[in-house]
């Protein structure tokens, strides 16, 4: 029986199915972003692409600030009342 080794992603890295895991979404939808030029940056070695974990963390925290159910700031029900004039 020959086992098949899975190359290693690079220092800080994550390949492309585990950065989907990591962040919760599905391979596919990684992938059309890719394509789209949308969602966390990502580039290509070997063939092969991958995710820099500080760049998944900080396209997260930026997905949650950009939230208004996680970010009461950005809820227009917390907007301060404006004085008539």
């Amino acid at each position: 029986m020959t086992t098949t080794k899975k190359p290693k992603a690079p220092a800080g890295c994550l390949w492309m199915p585990d950065a989907a895991e990591y962040v919760g979404l599905a391979v596919n939808t990684l992938r059309k972003w890719r394509l789209q030029k949308k969602g966390p940056a990502s580039f290509r070695v070997g063939g092969k692409v991958a995710y820099r974990i500080a760049v998944l963390n900080t396209w997260l925290a930026n997905e949650e600030a950009a939230d208004p159910h996680s970010n009461p700031a950005l809820d227009p029900a917390n907007a301060p009342v404006e004085a008539a004039a």
